[in-house]
């Protein structure tokens, strides 16, 4: 970086707390050394309290508490329940002593997993009384270690939330009108299972469309869904990463997920991860992160468009052209072939590629190239990959949206990855290392289920995309509510679950009406704890727990590269008539019967007890299964050594017995089936792929992308679950290249004056659609002005608080390549271009973005999802009226006057932009002007190549 960027980076960062941002604290960051037991809290010694002054509860320094004490004003109206996370102050309810040296005495502690994000940090619920009144992280969890960020403690806020939805609740207005009447569960049921019925019995039980949006009871989907018998199962992966799962699984096919080991790492190699806001490991990625470089002397380099938190903490920070990530790393790669600091050994033993056809492959692809392309200083990129290289092997890559949420996503993070095999860290302590275990420990297995559903939906497995579904069943979200709307297909019942879709999906509006067509969804059921958008526009809506209140055994893949078993538990008990899909699904089941009810013959406990049952016993405790992780929260496989180099490990002698082993490949096989390699005359597992290799070279890519026979080639890599494209996909080839190679977007060649490139992110303390409804998150951050560089904010005559209209565009790119995504609602501009939206919001001024780039964080923009979200004080309706939303609440009982009071963020200016408030608001859904835009090859959402122009309102 030039001194003049690192100005800028200072000047940035001192703009990010002057708005308030948040940022991830040192506590969450630093190491931690595991417990095995669940402690009480201690209170905490005021600051400069010696210990005895602390024992006698001596006040803060500089508090004044019987001033404190004495302050009078009007009493805060309370519900008739006590509600953990109000604090009532001023009134006669009052603290009196602060903090309260007993809050926490003789609370009862008990284990859950957090479900406010993907990472699902083990915590422990402090209860007193029936209420939890602490949320905490536990220490026993392997991957967050006791750490919790704010969205984990928030938690209360999500639980005692006043306008929770505790009752079912059925539309009586027209759809998307907000009126409603209450039913008992009785009522709702027997209507639900009189609308799925038919379908199933029709013989086309695929007409039953199931939704999920953040989903963790897997198995209980799975098994109402395959004894419904409909596949059509649909989800948001292809939102969230797709490209960068389908990258991985190329070279690897045994995982789609990096699991970067940050922590013994020497380099780490950043491409668009904003690992310390917004990854999907956060808490537990970002700690390890900073033990790799706090306590291992690791280096970290950040390419990515915005100076985000993760890249304002790195070593050095380069801003990239919007989408060329790619093109940086294969000029690193051409680099590190031209200089000969490669692995020679790795490449000619254990990849599919040699030396001699990388460097033909790739000279053309030069750092003065890429700085052509990408404005990173073709310096920079030689003195980056010979660093990276020479801390080889404890040197990883790691990659997330800001690298794949392109319309070449899929090859910016095949380029990325083949740093990790050149340099030799593949697999590697320290290096770029994953694990077979994406969840729980295969030792528990759930309950017989019945037979996967045989379905098939062009809205679960669209053809245009092939590799969507080929290893995984990741799908392509984005496509289902315009292909309904192009008549497609048809569905007659439409079931959602944790989902919010008119937020979350690109093109809002799409969204909305689709939504709100009666004869594209004839009926549709949503479950959800709250009366979010996608609430807005269902027929029934069934009140569902929180993750504080229903089971669960749960996991992600673990950065200690092993597998473990967390739990999830009711803390408590539900609040109102909210129920979880254990309870809910079994119900309708029995209703619908047809041999749906026999799938469903043990209560949770019973069938949570069976699940669990082969978690072995603690010498310590005597405590196994079920008894020890409601004991402990989470049992970590220990007996199981960590994931690395697992291509070495040798066969056995039983392994081996009725093998063959092929003379020219040295792929062994049994029965057909791949089970290893010989490598220098011994017989070891390899990878899971058809040559037992690290694929630099993919022909399962091609061959794939043109619909040919693949089953050969799935056999040799013994992973069962790979299907070859099915015949609904013929007549849709894709060429897919081979090799790692770049390409980019035609619509961000020789871009526009008056163009920018839209990209999104998201703030640390929340995830895309489902935390401003927390009134602890919303007041931190509430409101997403656009990011404008001052350079290009000077050129269009802006300055900080300026109202511009933003109009987002088709991509042409994919008005070329995939048709079939055009329909009539698009209109055209004067030039013709196909217009997805247009919205207008202020905008600020920050050194730290791309020039070219134009930045919005997503979460904002609510119409609905609570008072809070909308950052409004009072409710839109008196709380009981007949008809309104209010009838699956009870705000009687629950109350937080706290938000109602001190609201100080509300927006008084009535949508008039002269009367706007900076941090005032709700603020913007960037949705609104965000086309649809698969990946033409996997089908992820390219939220961050969208092209769009800006105009100054007066």
């Amino acid at each position: 970086m030039t001194s003049d960027s690192s100005r800028d980076s200072v000047q940035t960062r001192r703009r990010f707390l002057q708005l308030g941002a948040a940022t991830v604290s040192a506590s969450v960051l630093s190491g931690c050394t595991q417990e095995k037991t669940i402690q009480d809290p201690q209170p905490m010694p005021s600051t400069g309290a010696t210990q005895e002054q602390a024992g006698s509860n001596a006040p803060p320094q500089g508090i004044d508490l019987e001033k404190w004490k004495r302050l009078k004003g009007e009493a805060y109206p309370e519900g008739t329940e006590n509600t953990p996370g109000v604090c009532p102050l001023p009134g006669p309810n009052a603290k009196r002593q602060w903090p309260d040296p007993n809050k926490y005495k003789d609370t009862k502690k008990v284990p859950g997993m957090c479900q406010l994000c993907s990472t699902i940090c083990g915590i422990v619920g402090h209860v007193k009384d029936g209420r939890i009144i602490k949320l905490e992280g536990n220490p026993n969890d392997p991957n967050s270690r006791g750490r919790l960020c704010a969205r984990g403690h928030a938690g209360l806020n999500h639980q005692y939330h006043p306008e929770r939805l505790l009752y079912p609740i059925k539309r009586v207005g027209k759809r998307g009108e907000g009126k409603w009447k209450r039913l008992t569960w009785d009522e709702a049921l027997n209507e639900i299972s009189t609308k799925l019925k038919p379908i199933r019995d029709s013989g086309n039980p695929e007409r039953f469309a199931f939704h999920q949006g953040r989903q963790r009871s897997k198995d209980a989907l799975k098994r109402f869904l395959d004894a419904f018998g409909t596949k059509t199962q649909l989800s948001h992966r292809s939102l969230c990463s797709g490209n960068r799962r389908a990258a991985n699984l190329a070279y690897l096919w045994e995982s789609d997920w990096d699991l970067n080991d940050v922590e013994n790492s020497k380099y780490i190699l950043n491409f668009g991860s904003n690992a310390f806001e917004a990854h999907q490991g956060h808490i537990p990625f970002a700690n390890r992160i900073q033990n790799g470089r706090f306590k291992n002397g690791a280096k970290m380099v950040t390419f990515d468009v915005r100076l985000s938190n993760t890249a304002g903490a790195s070593d050095e920070w380069f801003a990239p052209f919007p989408g060329t990530d790619g093109a940086v790393a294969l000029a690193m790669c051409q680099t590190i072939l031209e200089e000969g600091v490669y692995d020679e050994s790795f490449i000619n033993s254990w990849t599919t590629s040699s030396i001699d056809e990388l460097k033909s492959h790739l000279k053309d692809s030069t750092p003065e190239w890429a700085e052509a392309i990408s404005g990173i200083p073709a310096a920079d990129i030689k003195r980056i990959a010979l660093e990276f290289a020479a801390a080889a092997p404890a040197a990883t890559t790691m990659c997330n949206r800001g690298s794949s949420a392109h319309l070449n996503g899929f090859y910016n993070d095949r380029a990325i990855g083949l740093l990790n095999g050149l340099v030799g860290s593949v697999g590697k302590k320290g290096g770029w290392c994953w694990s077979p275990w994406g969840g729980l420990d295969p030792i528990v297995k759930t309950p017989a289920m019945p037979p996967s559903a045989k379905t098939w939906s062009v809205l679960e497995d669209p053809p245009e995309y092939p590799l969507a579904n080929v290893w995984r069943r990741m799908r392509v979200g984005e496509i289902i509510y315009l292909y309904l709307l192009q008549e497609r297909t048809k569905i007659d019942a439409y079931m959602t679950y944790n989902l919010d879709a008119p937020m979350t999906w690109p093109e809002e509006s799409l969204t909305k009406d689709v939504m709100c067509d009666e004869e594209l969804i004839p009926y549709h059921i949503c479950i959800n704890p709250f009366y979010n958008e996608t609430a807005h526009y269902a027929d029934i809506v069934l009140p569902w727990t929180t993750y504080m209140e229903r089971w669960d055994l749960d996991a992600r893949a673990s950065y200690n590269l092993r597998p473990y078993v967390g739990i999830r538990t009711p803390m408590v008990e539900p609040l109102g008539e909210a129920k979880d899909v254990r309870w809910i699904f079994p119900e309708i089941a029995k209703r619908i019967g047809g041999g749906m009810e026999d799938w469903y013959q043990e209560s949770e406990q019973e069938y949570m007890e069976q699940w669990a049952s082969t978690v072995p016993v603690n010498p310590e405790t005597g405590k196994s299964g079920l008894t020890r992780l409601l004991d402990e929260g989470c049992w970590e496989n220990t007996e199981i050594e960590p994931f690395y180099e697992p291509h070495l490990r040798p066969l056995s002698d039983e392994d081996l017995a009725g093998s063959e082993t092929n003379p020219e490949t040295g792929v062994i096989t049994k029965d057909g089936t791949g089970i290893g390699i010989m490598m220098d005359g011994k017989p070891v597992r390899g990878f899971k792929t058809p040559s037992r290799k690290f694929e630099i070279r993919s022909v399962f890519l091609s061959q794939t992308g043109l619909n040919k026979d693949t089953s050969e080639l799935i056999k040799l890599s013994s992973m069962s679950k790979t299907k070859p494209r099915p015949e609904q996909h013929k007549k849709f080839d894709v060429v897919i290249d081979e090799m790692p190679i770049w390409m980019q977007p035609e619509e961000h060649r020789d871009l526009n004056e008056d163009h920018l490139i839209m990209t999104s992110f998201k703030w640390n303390v929340h995830n895309h659609g489902r935390t401003m409804n927390l009134k602890w998150l919303a007041e931190i951050v509430h409101s997403n002005p656009a990011w404008l560089n001052p350079k290009t904010a000077a050129k269009f005559g802006l300055k900080d608080g300026d109202w511009i209209e933003l109009t987002g565009y088709f991509s042409k790119m994919l008005e070329k390549s995939n048709p079939n995504l055009m329909s009539d609602h698009y209109e055209k501009d004067s030039e013709g271009r196909l217009i997805a939206g247009t919205m207008r919001v202020p905008i600020v001024t920050m050194p730290g973005i791309h020039p070219s780039a134009i930045a919005m964080s997503n979460s904002c923009g609510h119409w609905q999802y609570t008072n809070v979200a909308q950052a409004r004080k009072a409710p839109s309706d008196n709380g009981a009226a007949d008809g309104s939303v209010s009838q699956g609440s009870d705000s009687t009982t629950y109350r937080d006057p706290d938000w109602e009071r001190n609201m100080w963020w509300e927006d008084k200016s009535n949508g008039d932009p002269t009367m706007w408030k900076q941090n005032t608001g709700n603020g913007w859904n960037q949705n609104r002007i965000m086309p649809i835009a698969p990946d033409p090859i996997t089908g992820q959402q390219a939220f961050h190549s969208t092209v769009v122009s800006i105009k100054k309102l007066v």
